[in-house]
């Protein structure tokens, strides 16, 4: 399993401010290089969709935003890591001005139009890399609907993006804010249809009692360990090539780092598994307890290299 972190920043502030260190943060290159230095080489990149497509649905991107995600991946490609560009939506898109839910008839157009430059910036960006080194997350954590509505709109997307001639992987998020925890022998990872692939399964999985990521101390250390114990006790459908851990986080009290250790032993264990990305060190997010740097003294970043160590 590799592991490595999200390097938050671009995706900080209100949904339809613009403005480069004032309104968010972009976290410089040598932050991914640093946590590369010690092995981490995965890193989810979150983007704001309405910086990413500010003159809306049928135009092109802003060349400066796209190019400080392509920045930030650049040395992970380099690494032979992995790296995985998110759209941080929350199961909406805001590329016209307003937040419209991706379901709706309006939103897919402007979601389709979307997803389908995204494909294609990132398979001109990555030329002829290993299209196992490259992912597209569909969308982060979405919610309004259940996973039979969301079920056959990835399927569009998806199609879509193969269709650009992307070969890269895609990343799939199920309801619930993707919480690994919905998942059961009883309710399985629903499929998707994708003829080209590789297509795997995200999900998320915060440590602290409600599973929020606010930053809370857990109050077990089972608690990783049981939020995923139902999905890694079912079956995947073929459709898939695996599970990534898209965010993970908890404080560096001793509870929740004994659970964190815990997480990860569990996902080692488990060969589906092929990468987790701890959400880490956002300077906008710096009083969050899940706030972690590249620091080798911290018990997390601890349990993060001994995971690798495995």
């Amino acid at each position: 399993m590799l592991i490595g972190v999200n390097l938050g920043g671009l995706e900080d502030g209100s949904t339809f401010s613009s403005r480069a260190y004032f309104d968010y943060n972009v976290p410089a290159a040598s932050l991914g290089e640093s946590w590369i230095a010690l092995g981490c080489l995965a890193a989810r990149i979150p983007h704001n969709l309405y910086r990413m497509q500010p003159g809306g649905q049928g135009t092109d991107f802003d060349a400066t935003y796209l190019g400080y995600s392509t920045a930030l991946a650049q040395p992970y490609l380099e690494a032979n890591g992995f790296v995985i560009f998110d759209p941080h939506g929350f199961g909406s898109i805001q590329t016209s001005g307003t937040t419209v839910d991706i379901t709706t008839t309006s939103g897919q157009a402007q979601y389709l139009d979307y997803m389908t430059r995204l494909a294609t910036a990132v398979k001109n960006w990555m030329g002829d890399a290993d299209p196992w080194r490259v992912a597209i997350g569909l969308m982060n954590e979405p919610y309004q609907h259940d996973n039979a509505t969301y079920q056959p709109l990835w399927n569009t997307v998806i199609a879509a993006m193969r269709a650009t001639g992307y070969k890269g992987v895609i990343t799939v998020p199920w309801t619930a804010y993707q919480a690994a925890a919905q998942f059961s022998v009883s309710n399985p990872v629903p499929a998707v249809v994708d003829t080209v692939g590789p297509c795997v399964v995200e999900v998320h999985c915060y440590l602290d009692p409600d599973g929020s990521g606010a930053g809370d101390a857990s109050t077990s250390t089972s608690a990783g360990v049981d939020r995923f114990s139902g999905l890694l006790a079912s079956a995947l459908p073929d459709c898939y090539a695996g599970i990534i851990v898209g965010e993970i986080g908890c404080p560096a009290d001793a509870v929740s780092v004994a659970a964190l250790t815990n997480t990860f032993t569990a996902l080692t264990a488990d060969s589906r598994v092929l990468a987790t990305t701890v959400w880490c060190d956002d300077k906008w997010l710096v009083n969050n307890g899940n706030y972690v740097t590249p620091d080798q003294t911290d018990p997390r970043v601890k349990a993060m290299l001994a995971c690798l160590s495995t």
